[in-house]
């Protein structure tokens, strides 16, 4: 799903999770997230990696992504900062008045799917963190940029595989990787995405070869893929109702794609993974397995948001 634009050039959220579904969202801001008190898995395009206590990510824009965690077994719920700007707006800082910028947007362009920032220059940040949420007016956006300027200097960040963000994008490849984010775990073909961005088939292949460095067979394999990841984590389905329910056309092409894609097979990453394991290993008396996602559902509150 698409999700929530607020019509801002940059703007800050700040969530206590107690249980959100699963869902892949995307949105066109680069989404720079801090998690606290939390433990589970995270979905960043076609990277599922595990994540700890502590966990500073940056997200590139229209990167699908979510964040899946166990309960807490003390109650306490999990606290989620996200700081969400455009390259937009920080590429007129930068050539408008604000050339200490241009470190941090060198960077930027560096990045691919995402980031993963290092604990030591997580926990560094920390203080930053809960300055930005204290702030208001100019004290907040001077925090923001500080935090902007300590995040290129982690040597020990882990940039996340994938083609660069086209710094454009052409409103056809909007349109289209919105209607792949809909129907993924439909029978698609290339005829119907040229339907629907109101383009040839040649157009809209070159399209998303030249602005995601990907083919339409590829995005939707990055689709199925994540979402299989999450029916092996977190339930007992069958890998063949796992494959269907993906969306992928047959058991076989479901293994090979996979194998491709994680170097391992379905049953093995299901082991790897699995809650139950997880929750006997990493984290003794947790009950169930939550999702931060688009949807939160706030403490003593039904209330949701997509982020």
């Amino acid at each position: 799903m698409v999700g929530q634009t607020f019509g801002q050039r940059w703007h800050y959220q700040h969530l206590l999770v107690e249980r959100v579904p699963f869902a892949w969202h995307y949105h066109p801001e680069y989404e720079l997230t801090l998690t606290r008190r939390a433990r589970g898995m995270r979905y960043v395009g076609g990277d599922v990696a595990p994540f700890g206590e502590l966990d500073l990510t940056l997200v590139a824009p229209n990167q699908a992504h979510t964040w899946q965690a166990q309960s807490r077994a003390d109650g306490q719920t999990q606290e989620v900062q996200v700081i969400f700007f455009t390259r937009e707006w920080l590429e007129q800082l930068t050539t408008g008045g604000l050339p200490e910028l241009t470190g941090f947007a060198d960077w930027l362009r560096k990045v691919q799917q995402g980031v993963v920032m290092s604990e030591s220059c997580t926990r560094q940040l920390l203080p930053l963190f809960d300055e930005l949420h204290q702030s208001r007016g100019l004290d907040r956006l001077s925090c923001l940029l500080r935090i902007f300027g300590q995040l290129p200097r982690d040597q020990a960040a882990r940039l996340i595989g994938g083609a660069p963000s086209p710094e454009y994008q052409d409103k056809r490849v909007e349109t289209a990787l919105a209607w792949l984010h809909e129907h993924y775990r439909e029978p698609v073909t290339l005829a119907d995405l040229a339907q629907v961005t109101r383009s040839s088939e040649a157009t809209i292949k070159r399209l998303l070869r030249e602005q995601l460095q990907d083919s339409m067979t590829g995005l939707l394999a990055q689709l199925r893929i994540g979402h299989a990841c999450n029916l092996l984590i977190t339930t007992q389905m069958p890998i063949q109702l796992v494959a269907e329910e993906s969306g992928f056309p047959s058991p076989s092409h479901f293994y090979k794609q996979f194998g491709l894609a994680k170097a391992m097979s379905p049953a093995a990453f299901r082991k790897r993974y699995h809650l139950r394991r997880a929750m006997q290993e990493d984290a003794p008396g947790m009950q169930s397995a939550l999702v931060r996602t688009g949807v939160a559902l706030h403490t003593g509150q039904q209330k949701s948001r997509i982020i």
